[in-house]
């Protein structure tokens, strides 16, 4: 058997092996499949995957032929590029160099006319950033963008731009003389704090506030591009605005007290970040807060001790009139006490009404105490808060150091209104006391006075009798 014909068998044997693992995932093909046709279907394929071969190979020599097309022209735009710019540069370096040339000349030319024109222009730069962050800028538009045209022009200016500067400061000046009403586009001043276009009443380039609710606005400058306005975030105190609201419902003639904030806002917004009496309380923290619970109960005894001595030295002195005896009030009480032990002894009698006396004074001096106490607890719960503030300041510099005061600030707070709260309570309870013990030394007086007199009448009736 020749090698031709051996390698055909193998290659029918191994035929035969692949067809019959096809066979195993795909019944439908054939299982007498012969050799011959096995070959006819090798050559077949292999001249197929030739000419796909010639085809590719003559697919890629054309495309070679164009890609290099491509590349000579690219070369040839890149060239003609450099050249026109080598041709765009030299035209530049001549046109700057005529430029120098002329500019020289101009100078030249202009004399002082030129050096009145660089002033003339600083001063535009200088009044175009005041005249844009202005409240007038808003009504009267369109003259800041002059005069930053004008101060940035390299060309000789016009006889209007050169009279630009001029009409501006004038209008400037005109503004600050001047209380009206414009519409402007206003950030916070709708009901979500959006921005609406609402009517304002300015008064000079100072201050103005919105029409319906008398809310002060303010010029915001920074890490903006173009300056807006906005309604202040904390709005000043009930004077300023009522103050406000007066001016907005002048009538002509009328002459009326209103607020002005040089700093077109600053003043206002530092004023309405300001606390109120009831922030101011409330940074005393407990201690504040127990040191006027203390202030409400002793002004209370205070004040109802006050009355009642009041009423009854009044009670009193009615009844060292009439005397007449009873219960009503000490005075009658000393009376009845005298009236049933009238005829004992003088020194008996007086040994009685020194007893209904010392039964009385507790009464007269009840509550007085307590208001001396609370008067003298209250500046030393204030000292205590004073001590609590500065631990807690103290606290946060050990913590946070002492670059930023913000931090300080609560501690401090808290040390100087529980010191300020204590002052407050204790003033007027010593006061209240002091109205009180007169009050009652004045009671006791009258007992101690009535009493004697009727020790003395006695006396002078047991010597008379003698």
């Amino acid at each position: 058997m020749n090698p031709i014909k051996k390698s055909l068998q193998a290659f029918g044997a191994a035929a035969l092996v692949m067809g019959s693992a096809m066979a195993i995932t795909a019944p439908a093909v054939a299982q007498d499949v012969s050799l011959s046709d096995i070959l006819r279907r090798v050559q077949q394929d292999s001249q197929q995957m030739s000419a796909e071969d010639q085809r590719r190979l003559q697919e890629f020599r054309s495309d070679a032929a164009t890609q290099q097309q491509k590349m000579q022209q690219a070369r040839a735009d890149l060239n003609a590029a450099e050249a026109r710019g080598r041709q765009l540069s030299a035209e530049f370096d001549q046109n700057e160099r005529q430029i120098s040339q002329l500019s020289a000349e101009l100078e030249t030319q202009a004399g002082d006319f030129g050096e009145l024109l660089g002033q003339f222009r600083s001063a535009a730069g200088e009044t175009m950033p005041i005249i844009r962050e202005s409240l007038s800028n808003y009504e009267y538009s369109g003259r800041a963008e002059k005069l930053a045209e004008v101060s940035e022009a390299r060309s000789l200016p016009t006889r209007e731009d050169l009279d630009a500067l001029p009409k501006a400061m004038l209008r400037e000046m005109i503004a600050q003389s001047e209380v009206k009403t414009f519409t402007a586009d206003v950030a916070g001043a709708g009901p979500e704090g959006e921005v609406v276009n609402t009517e304002l009443m300015r008064v000079g380039i100072f201050t103005a506030a919105t029409t319906d609710d008398a809310r002060f606005v303010e010029v915001i400058t920074d890490n903006t591009d173009e300056p807006y306005l906005r309604v202040l975030k904390a709005q000043p105190s009930g004077d300023f605005q009522s103050a406000m609201k007066k001016l907005i419902n002048a009538s002509e003639g009328d002459v009326v007290i209103t607020p002005v904030d040089p700093t077109k806002g600053d003043l206002f917004a530092v004023q309405g970040e300001m606390p109120g009496i009831g922030e101011r309380i409330g940074q005393g923290g407990v201690v504040g807060a127990v040191i006027l619970v203390l202030l409400a109960i002793g002004a209370a005894f205070a004040i109802f001790k006050i009355a009642t001595l009041f009423l009854m030295g009044s009670a009193m002195r009615k009844t060292a009139k009439t005397r007449q005896a009873g219960t009503g009030n000490p005075l009658a009480r000393v009376f009845e006490q005298y009236e049933n032990n009238k005829n004992q002894d003088l020194e008996s009698l007086e040994l009685k009404l020194d007893e209904q006396i010392l039964r009385e004074t507790p009464k007269i001096e009840r509550f007085n105490d307590i208001v001396k106490v609370l008067a003298a607890v209250a500046p030393l719960l204030g000292l205590l808060g004073t001590v609590i503030g500065m631990i807690i300041t103290f606290t946060a510099i050990t913590n946070f150091g002492a670059g930023d005061p913000k931090l300080m600030a609560g501690g401090i707070s808290v040390a100087l209104m529980t010191t300020v709260l204590g002052l407050v309570a204790a003033i007027p309870l010593l006061l209240l006391h002091a109205v009180a013990a007169s009050l009652a030394r004045g009671n006791q007086q009258i007992l101690d006075e009535q009493a004697a007199g009727l020790v003395a009448e006695r006396a002078e009736s047991n010597t008379g009798a003698a």
